[in-house]
């Protein structure tokens, strides 16, 4: 299978079904982990739609993000705006599976919504159509989700949408109702270590950490490769094994190191990260232990793996309604503590 669609035949075969047979739907869902591929094939649908599937991608102004009848939308930070958006364009282009984080909240604004969808109602520009890409389409707030349903519901002519999420069910259920769903695999690990190995000169104990932290996306590999996140990467890993093996005290000054109390304000790309790692660590542990992290293998239990994974899903979420992102980070970590039986400690600044 091509490049696009990297590990990914699934999808391929149904999206080149779609376009060879003229069944495109309307507005599809593009579900799976971050840096899995959703990306480049939301840029390969519109290219077929609004050039050709075989344009080659040096020549396609899908691509390069200059066709006048293709709008793209993705969360970007309030304070920085503009500069956001030239960040993503430029690291999707250098290559479209790249996963971009910011050190603050980013929104998905109803104005900016609103003024896509003003635009929808004109006539396209080239007389094709017009493609609409909502990458990370979950953090709208319900009221611009409500505003985009009427569009979906009812497209302008020649008008086709892709939502684009990695936790659709932030979604209204009537969104998502409305959508034709296609769901992206995570990625076998074994098969990002190779390429990390290959294609990255990774050794291969390094590459078979960051494959099992990944989640599944190989864009995601490449972000955790960046130098500025592996020290990070290490400590959130050390804590997890502290968790399990420090006294209660012991413990709280572990926390109270990684996150101290008073300190800079903890970056939305760190909080994630460390969501990314403890995600990872769960999830060896439903398999009966994690490699290098010293763990138990204590998951076995499907409820315990259930009630862990809930827990870690409602943090991560709490991070894009919540500012202090130091109090949902360490609160989560406690909660799963707790709940793999191992008590709670007390930290500063914690609720009681």
């Amino acid at each position: 299978m091509s490049g696009v669609f990297w590990e990914q035949s699934t999808v391929e075969r149904l999206l080149r079904h779609a376009v060879r047979h003229g069944r495109i739907a309307r507005c599809y869902l593009f579900a799976g982990p971050d840096g899995v591929g959703k990306w480049p094939a939301a840029l390969w649908l519109a290219s077929a739609l609004l050039e050709s599937p075989d344009s080659p991608r040096e020549a396609s102004r899908v691509w390069a993000g200059t066709h006048p009848d293709w709008h793209v939308l993705f969360p970007v930070t309030k304070d920085h705006e503009r500069e956001d958006i030239q960040a993503v364009w430029e690291a999707k282009r250098t290559d479209p599976f790249a996963v971009v984080r910011f050190a603050k909240r980013p929104y998905l604004t109803i104005d900016r919504v609103r003024e896509t969808i003003d635009q929808l109602h004109m006539t396209a520009v080239e007389g094709r159509a017009k493609v609409v890409l909502i990458g990370g389409a979950e953090q709208m707030a319900h009221d611009t989700q409500t505003i985009l349903l009427k569009s979906i519901e009812e497209p302008p002519p020649d008008t086709y949408f892709i939502l684009s999420s990695a936790d659709p069910g932030r979604l209204l259920p009537t969104v998502l109702s409305r959508c034709q769903s296609v769901r992206f695999a995570p990625v076998d690990p074994a098969a990002i270590a190779a390429r990390l190995i290959t294609a990255r000169g990774l050794d291969p104990e390094e590459a078979e950490t960051v494959a099992e932290i990944c989640g599944g996306g190989w864009g995601q590999a490449l972000r955790l490769c960046d130098p500025s996140l592996v020290q990070w990467r290490a400590d959130m890993l050390s804590l997890w094994k502290a968790a399990f093996r420090s006294k209660t005290h012991e413990l709280t000054a572990t926390i109270e190191s990684f996150f101290p109390a008073g300190s800079v304000k903890l970056r939305l790309d760190q909080a994630l990260l460390a969501f990314d790692v403890w995600g990872a660590l769960l999830k060896r542990e439903c398999a009966g232990g994690s490699v290098k992290t010293g763990s138990r293998g204590q998951l076995a239990d499907a409820q315990a793996a259930w009630e862990c994974w809930q827990i870690l899903q409602r943090g991560r979420a709490a991070l894009y309604v919540n500012v202090a992102a130091r109090m949902t980070v360490v609160a989560t970590f406690l909660a799963l503590r707790r709940r793999l039986g191992a008590g709670e400690p007390r930290v500063s600044g914690q609720g009681p």
